[in-house]
């Protein structure tokens, strides 16, 4: 992976190049033009390395006004990841891009009259690109003590997980939907604009006059971060504003828990900006939150029947169904009807389902993926283990679940960690035993017999 700067510095082999217009299957995939279409040039790029781009723009008119639109692949092999993907001029200048706010692999890179080549590239982020850690080292099948172990996909014995978004801080949120909640005994993921209210945002509900119930709300419901106002950012210095503004706001909301929000920036708004995303989701411990999820507004049609089947698919592979709705109510984005049957089906499969907000399902799955299970001693009915987790637990606090199974015959398990501390077992109605564990590196021993 290439570094910061200077770009053009470079001495990596060409891949590939390509004359493009529209789109070259050199490129991996990368959709690339020129705005206007009408433009008096031609784009020369070359593609340096598997997330790195060198673009030239030949015969270009004396200050002529042009632009480049970027789409980057979201799926398959040649995925860019488009969180880390900044754009830099020859002298290795960062320039401003604009950006959907949740189609952020989508760009738009201003060209000033004076810059006639620039490089689109992923940078690596801080720390190294994450290594995947295989479920294989996840668990512990020891034949000296008979006992194995693994750290489970989801806490609870559960199949799959559930959340529940509700964008906008609309008032039906407040008025309805949360004493909804709290009947089915759910928890929701509330994506506030916490910011005060200003003219030309797309923010329609000032935060502001009920943020004593928002802070009542945060007691047992999530809190997550949809920008300040709702209308995009002009430059670096405004996105710092709408998004460390709203954690900010968050945050004095919600003392004492940790400091990890869900973040969507929001649809039909733009964004500009000359750094990464990463860059903002580092700064302010936000995680993007931004797709992937199923829209339960009553516009789409057949939404309580699309929920149905998004359930059982992700029962099916294990996975995390995401859901999003807006104002809830009649003649409002979804009627009430329509929200309490999604929330019947969801009641239907709580026993399969892990329901709650989005944070504790991310912490959850990448602590998961950053741990191991490393079998240190074993002998005839005990084993000693170490937990290592890669994740700051202040921020992935969300503590991870391990299941034991012993041999047909021998005493109900006993965990105990260093220092002597011995963890109580959860016992499922099936028989099953389950270890609650903080998600943070240390020694244990398991063991079957006194």
């Amino acid at each position: 992976m290439t570094s910061r700067h200077p770009v053009w510095a470079l001495t990596l082999p060409l891949l590939a190049c390509a004359w493009v217009s529209a789109q070259s299957p050199e490129l991996g995939g990368v959709r690339i033009s020129l705005e206007p279409a009408t433009a008096r040039a031609q784009l020369r790029v070359t593609r340096a390395a598997p997330f790195e781009l060198r673009v030239q723009v030949e015969s270009r008119e004396a200050a002529q006004a042009l632009a480049l639109r970027v789409e980057l692949p979201k799926t398959g092999r040649e995925t860019w990841p488009a969180n880390d993907v900044e754009v830099r001029d020859a002298t290795g200048k960062a320039l401003l891009v604009e950006r959907s706010g949740i189609e952020w692999e989508k760009l738009l890179i201003q060209l000033p009259a004076d810059v006639n080549a620039c490089v689109v590239q992923a940078v690596e982020p801080a720390g190294g690109w994450p290594r995947a850690i295989s479920a294989k080292e996840r668990s512990l099948e020891d034949a000296a003590s008979g006992l194995s172990l693994r750290l489970a996909p989801w806490p609870k014995g559960r199949k799959a997980a559930l959340s529940l978004r509700f964008d906008d801080s609309h008032p039906s949120h407040l008025d309805k939907v949360i004493p909804l909640l709290r009947e089915y005994g759910f928890k929701g993921t509330f994506m506030v604009n916490p910011g005060p209210k200003e003219p030309g945002s797309r923010q329609t509900y000032t935060f502001e006059t009920r943020q004593a119930e928002w802070a009542a709300a945060a007691t047992d419901m999530e809190l997550a971060n949809h920008s300040a106002h709702h209308r995009g950012a002009r430059d670096d210095e405004d996105m710092e504003r709408e998004i460390g503004g709203a954690a900010e706001a968050i945050w004095k909301l919600t003392p004492g828990r940790s400091r990890l929000l869900a973040l969507n920036l929001g649809g039909g708004t733009r964004w500009r900006t000359t750094r990464t995303l990463r860059h903002y989701l580092e700064q302010y411990h936000q995680f993007d939150a931004s797709s992937g999820s199923l829209g339960m507004d009553d516009v789409y049609g057949g939404r309580v029947e699309a929920f149905r089947k998004a359930i059982e698919g992700h029962l099916e592979r294990g996975l995390w169904c995401r859901t999003h709705f807006h104002a809830i109510g009649d003649g409002l984005n979804s009627s009430e009807a329509n929200f309490r049957a999604a929330l019947d089906l969801a009641r239907q499969h709580q026993d399969q389902l892990w329901i709650t907000g989005m944070s504790e399902i991310h912490q959850y799955q990448t602590a998961l993926a950053s741990a191991r299970l490393n079998l240190q001693k074993s002998e005839d009915g005990r084993l000693t283990f170490k937990l290592e987790v890669g994740t700051d637990p202040a921020l992935y606090a969300q503590p991870l679940t391990l299941e034991v199974t012993a041999p047909a015959g021998t005493s109900r398990p006993v965990l105990v960690r260093e220092g002597g501390v011995e963890i109580a077992p959860e016992v499922g109605s099936d028989g099953s035993i389950r270890f609650v564990l903080p998600p943070r590196g240390a020694l244990y021993q398991l063991r079957t017999s006194p």
